[in-house]
């Protein structure tokens, strides 16, 4: 999974292993799993901001069903005002934008995520990958404590939520980086 630190009192942390062999129900799975974690978290007012956070992990399970072989795991990290959305696979494939297909279904993917999430990215892992994706919290539902648990990230500087800032290592790409 993705490598994080230790769940502190503003870290709240779940995680998924999805079984993507012969399971067409894989990605309503995930679904469930995120929507229960935003409503037991009590972070979703109004529900537009669920909707984001479904539909960006619906995405990246998506993807990493389509593109890679096995089994992948699905973390979510809460750290203050951000929810962290993370998939892992056993493919070494970095992530790619399909190019405009007018007429074609899917592709659309990436550009989805890359529109609702505050900055995404990827990173080796394991022989395989993760690929995250940080979403804004509505503030109406974080107390000033949980807020102030979560430093603040600066361009270019690496992640505390990832070991080592580990984000930085990865491929460069994403937004916020």
């Amino acid at each position: 999974m993705c490598p994080t630190p230790a769940p502190a009192a503003s870290h709240h942390q779940r995680r998924l292993t999805l079984d993507t062999d012969g399971n067409p129900y894989c990605v309503s799975d995930a679904i469930a799993f995120t929507r229960r974690f935003v409503r037991d978290r009590h972070l979703a007012d109004p529900p537009a901001a669920s909707d984001d956070v479904l539909l960006v992990t619906a995405e990246l399970v998506t993807n990493a069903v389509r593109h890679a072989d096995g089994p992948c795991d699905l973390g979510l990290t809460q750290h203050g005002a951000r929810l962290r959305v993370t998939v892992t696979d056993p493919s070494p494939e970095p992530p790619r934008r399909a190019g405009h297909r007018p007429a074609g279904h899917g592709g659309y993917g990436l550009m989805i995520v890359e529109r609702l999430a505050v900055r995404w990215g990827h990173y080796p892992l394991n022989g395989g990958k993760a690929v995250w994706a940080d979403l804004s919290l509505p503030p109406g539902r974080l107390t000033d404590r949980a807020v102030r648990g979560r430093p603040e990230v600066r361009p270019g500087e690496p992640d505390p939520t990832v070991a080592g800032g580990a984000w930085a290592r990865g491929s460069g790409r994403g937004r916020g980086g």
